[in-house]
């Protein structure tokens, strides 16, 4: 009858949304993904800097024979050390708020998929199982002794 066929429809209609949508979140997901790799990669290539200058700055504070001077190099390995440790925070706070994205899109996804799952499943139980048997079923008209 019209009002089951045009249930399934809206059912089917509903499917390829979703499927829309989660072909955007993969999408979306790959583009996080890659934003993470670059930030770790990010962070990698601002450690070796970091490594160089806490090592020239331990090694001009602790020189033998010399005494605790704080002259303009000084100042300016210091800065530098700052500098460069506060960019690593930054970019590992934004880590951080990259990878719980990705990990609430994951948790969408699979919230996605469960319903894709369960609309192919009603789609095949009203297409395959009770549509066949509706058909056959008299119509409220029949029913109502009209006809």
């Amino acid at each position: 009858t019209y009002d089951n066929i045009t249930v399934f429809d809206t059912e089917l209609l509903l499917l390829v949304t979703i499927f829309v949508c989660l072909e955007q979140l993969l999408e979306q997901i790959a583009a996080q993904e890659r934003n993470i790799a670059n930030l770790k990669q990010a962070i990698k290539d601002k450690e070796a800097p970091l490594k160089v200058a806490q090592t020239r700055l331990y090694e001009r504070t602790y020189r033998p024979n010399v005494e605790l001077t704080r002259d303009p190099a000084q100042m300016n390995l210091i800065c530098e050390v700052g500098e460069i440790s506060e960019s690593i925070a930054l970019l590992k706070e934004k880590l951080r708020e990259a990878q719980t994205s990705l990990e609430n899109m994951e948790n969408t996804r699979m919230t996605l998929e469960k319903e894709i799952a369960i609309k192919a499943n009603s789609i095949f139980i009203d297409s395959v199982k009770c549509l066949k048997h509706r058909d056959r079923y008299p119509t409220v008209v029949r029913l109502a002794g009209y006809q």
